[in-house]
């Protein structure tokens, strides 16, 4: 090293650390990414995932249909097609008067259940669905269709 911090009177000490640190990502990267052990970690699957949407009128139930493509709202991304819908009645907590708290319909209103397929892929850490999609049973998720928007909790995830 001479009087001006350099290496053999070219390369500084400075500039060789930062080269090394450099180095040593890519070759880390390299490694992680194209390991035999990172294509064991995933694996492609059929999903079937479903969505519970709860206390939405009789009309947002008619423009849920099999075959229908469904986007998320917030990412605009495709998670799936409809493979199924089903519904039952809506029912909503009600506090009375003793302080107890019964179940009580909601007239008008139904909870609608419906069933999503996609293709998807498996790590140890999360589902995704096309592409990068993170699923996870409870998450909440708003959906669109060609006909309606809402928003509902995944409800159960199958993987075929």
């Amino acid at each position: 090293m001479d009087k001006n911090g350099k290496l053999f009177g070219k390369i500084s000490i400075v500039d060789l650390i930062v080269l090394l640190l450099v180095l040593a990502v890519a070759a880390g990267s390299v490694w992680r990414f194209t390991s035999p052990a990172a294509a064991l970690d995933q694996s492609d699957a059929a999903i079937n995932y479903t969505i519970r949407i709860e206390g939405v009128r009789d009309f947002t139930l008619q423009h849920y249909h099999v075959g229908l493509r469904v986007y998320d709202r917030q990412a605009a991304q495709f998670i799936g097609t409809i493979s199924g819908v089903r519904h039952t009645e809506s029912y909503e907590p009600h506090t009375l008067h003793d302080g107890s708290i019964i179940w009580a319909q909601m007239p008008g209103r139904v909870t609608i259940y419906v069933d999503i397929e996609a293709n998807g892929r498996i790590t140890p850490n999360a589902v995704h669905v096309e592409g990068t999609y993170e699923i996870a049973v409870g998450s909440l998720r708003y959906i669109n269709t060609k006909y309606v928007q809402t928003s509902g909790r995944i409800y159960s995830i199958d993987i075929n």
